[in-house]
C-alpha cells in the first residue's frame, strides 16, 4: 500500500494528480492551518504559512513557467493549498500527511479500528519515524475539464521543449506539459554542478597563465556564490577567478547557462591541478529573514539537504544527505614552467 511505501523510504518530492481545476499547490492545506474556517466559512484568511513556503513556493512558480501553456489552456495558478485564491482547506490531504506526519504536532492520529480488529492492519503502522514524511507533495489539478478531448491531450513531438506552447512547440498538451512537470520534479531533487566543453580546456598552463572553464548548474533554483578551483596535491587552490553571485537558474521558464569563468593561474603553482567549480545554491529557503521564518525552521529533505550539513534522514535502505557545497567532476591540467624561448637574431653590417 501507499502506506508501506511511505514507511519504508524516504522522499523529497511527490505529485498527486487530480482534475477539476488547474493549479499547483502545496501545504499547508488542512483545517488546523487556517484562520478563521469554520464549517459554515470553509476558506481560510491566513495561518496557513509551512516553514519551508520559501522552497516551495520557488519550486511551484518554476513549475508554472517551464511546464507553460498552449491554445486554449492559461499557465496554473499557483500557491499553498489553504490559499482562498487557490483552492480551498479539507480535513486531511495526503500533501499534509507525506509534509508533516513525522514531525508536526497537533493532527489527527490514524487509527484503523475496524481492519485492527479483523487483524488486517495494525495500529503500529500507522505511526512514523522522524525520517519518513518531511516531503513536499505537491497537488496538480491537470484541467478544469476531467476528460478532455483526445486533441487536447498533446503528442510527443516538442516534449521537454521550455515554456511549452507558449514559445512555439508543436504538439503541446494536458499531458505532454505534465510530462515536463515531472521531469522537473525529477530533476529538482538534488543540486549538481558539471564543467560543459571539458574538450576546450587546455592541458597545460603556465603560472600567471589564464583560461576559461564553462558550467552549469541544475537541480537548484538560485546561485548564491559559485567559483572555479584548482587544487594541487594538497588540496589548496592554485588560482583566482571572480566569484558568480547571486545569479537565478531559471528565468521565465528557461533553464540559464552555461556560465564561463576566466581563471588565472597563481605564479607560484606547478605541477599537476584538479579543475573543479564549487557552488552554493538555495540558502533563501532557510534564511531567518524569509517570511515564513516565524513558523520555525524548514523540515522537508527538499530545503535541508541542500542548506543543512548536519542533515541525516534514513528509512530502510533511502537516506538524504544534507550539503551546502555542491562540487562538479574535476579535469586534470598541468601547469609548465617552461618558458617560450626567444630566438638570437644576429646582426648583420
Amino acid at each position: 500500500s501507499i502506506n508501506e511505501i511511505w514507511r519504508e523510504h524516504v522522499f523529497q518530492l511527490s505529485i498527486t494528480f487530480h482534475g477539476g481545476d488547474s493549479l499547483i499547490a502545496y501545504t499547508w492545506g488542512d483545517t488546523l492551518h487556517c484562520n478563521g474556517w469554520t464549517h459554515i466559512r470553509s476558506i481560510c484568511s491566513g495561518g496557513y504559512e509551512a516553514p519551508d513556503a520559501q522552497g516551495m513556493w520557488k519550486l511551484t512558480s518554476t513549475l508554472k513557467e517551464y511546464v507553460g501553456t498552449f491554445t486554449g489552456v492559461a499557465k496554473y495558478n499557483v500557491g499553498a493549498l489553504n490559499d482562498p485564491t487557490v483552492i480551498y482547506p479539507v480535513h486531511g490531504g495526503m500533501e499534509d500527511w507525506a509534509y508533516g506526519a513525522s514531525w508536526s504536532s497537533g493532527g489527527v492520529k490514524c487509527a484503523p479500528t475496524t481492519l485492527a480488529a479483523k487483524g488486517m492492519y495494525p495500529e503500529k503502522q500507522t505511526v512514523y519515524g522522524n525520517s519518513t514524511h518531511r516531503a513536499i507533495n505537491l497537488l496538480v489539478e491537470t484541467a478544469y475539464d476531467k476528460t478532455p478531448a483526445e486533441g487536447m491531450l498533446g503528442t510527443s513531438k516538442d516534449v521537454f521543449h521550455a515554456g511549452g506552447g507558449a514559445t512555439g512547440a508543436e504538439g503541446d498538451g494536458h499531458v505532454t506539459r505534465n510530462i515536463r512537470l515531472c521531469w522537473m520534479i525529477t530533476d529538482a531533487v538534488e543540486p549538481y554542478v558539471e564543467i560543459t566543453g571539458v574538450d576546450a580546456l587546455p592541458t597545460t598552463v603556465t603560472p600567471g597563465g589564464k583560461f576559461s572553464v564553462s558550467w552549469q548548474v541544475g537541480g537548484a533554483f538560485t546561485i548564491n556564490r559559485a567559483e572555479v578551483q584548482c587544487l594541487d596535491g594538497s588540496g589548496k587552490n592554485k588560482c583566482s577567478s571572480r566569484a558568480t553571485k547571486d545569479v537565478e537558474v531559471w528565468v521565465n521558464g528557461a533553464r540559464q547557462g552555461p556560465w564561463t569563468t576566466e581563471v588565472t593561474v597563481d605564479a607560484d603553482a606547478s605541477g599537476p591541478l584538479k579543475i573543479r567549480v564549487w557552488a552554493l545554491v538555495d540558502q533563501f529557503f532557510a534564511a531567518t529573514d524569509r517570511p515564513e521564518a516565524f513558523k520555525g525552521v524548514p523540515q522537508t529533505h527538499f530545503v535541508n539537504a541542500r542548506t543543512n550539513n548536519a542533515w541525516l534522514a534514513k528509512a530502510g535502505d533511502s537516506e538524504v544527505v544534507g550539503h551546502r557545497d555542491w562540487y562538479s567532476q574535476t579535469v586534470d591540467i598541468s601547469v609548465s614552467s617552461a618558458r617560450r624561448l626567444i630566438p638570437h637574431v644576429r646582426k648583420t653590417h
